[in-house]
């Protein structure tokens, strides 16, 4: 993933030089045009929401929400060769979104709650970041990939790509109320996993098309894997332990 070095530049000045800006808990931007780039952060406060939409091309968009509860993310680009990113790190009751309408985007979501540790030499565990949604869709492409990573309870994923050889991947970590992961392919020799880790966890693959791979990993209990694969020369691997 390349967010390019003046969006990193913006969301430095954005850290030390805008605080009181940064504070603010709605933010929106909307280009319309070439080679664009946009951030946005928002640290240590609630409700906030972000969104970012790019119609034109070469669109970077990175959005950083830390330290936050009941916090929204969505970014949209309508153009060429975009990337897009949204962390989401110390939060819940997280939304974040990705859509990418044109080839050659790549979309990443990251989720999770703290890791705190007990006692001196305790190991550390995960609090909080319950209730994660995330959901990343590339309508149409080749070489395009979408990746999610949660760590939390009650956290839920989406990936739906269209197109050949996108790659698409979910990971998820966590116990409790659960863990569902949901990804689908359209087209030919693209690539769909899933790893969960924890209790009562749920991965669903769809693919359609030619030369398709799809590859589950479920380590906890309480397990549901379904992959279904339409078309032919398609290969499949589940695995719970």
């Amino acid at each position: 993933m390349s967010i390019k070095l003046s969006a990193i530049a913006l969301g430095i000045t954005l850290a030390y030089g805008a605080t009181a800006a940064m504070a603010a808990n709605t933010a929106n931007v909307n280009q319309n045009g070439n080679g664009n780039d946009a951030v946005i952060q928002q640290v240590d406060n609630s409700n906030a929401t972000a969104t970012i939409t790019s119609w034109g091309d070469y669109n970077d968009a990175y959005v950083d929400q830390g330290d936050n509860s009941n916090v929204t993310a969505a970014i949209t680009s309508f153009g060429n060769f975009n990337d897009g990113v949204i962390n989401q790190n110390n939060v819940k009751n997280s939304n974040a979104s990705i859509y990418q309408a044109a080839s050659g985007g790549d979309a990443t979501i990251n989720q999770d709650g703290s890791w705190q540790r007990y006692g001196w030499r305790g190991d550390y565990h995960l609090v909080d970041g319950s209730n994660q949604q995330a959901s990343i869709s590339q309508n149409w492409g080749w070489g395009n990939s979408a990746w999610i990573t949660q760590a939390g309870t009650n956290v839920d994923a989406g990936i739906t790509q269209g197109g050949y050889k996108n790659k698409g991947g979910i990971e998820q970590e966590g116990s409790g109320a659960g863990l569902v992961a949901r990804l689908q392919q359209t087209g030919s020799f693209n690539d769909g996993y899933i790893k969960q880790d924890g209790a009562n966890l749920q991965a669903y693959v769809s693919q359609s098309g030619m030369g398709n791979d799809a590859v589950v990993l479920q380590k906890g209990y309480g397990y549901v894997a379904n992959v279904t694969q339409v078309g032919y020369r398609n290969d499949a691997y589940v695995n719970q332990r």
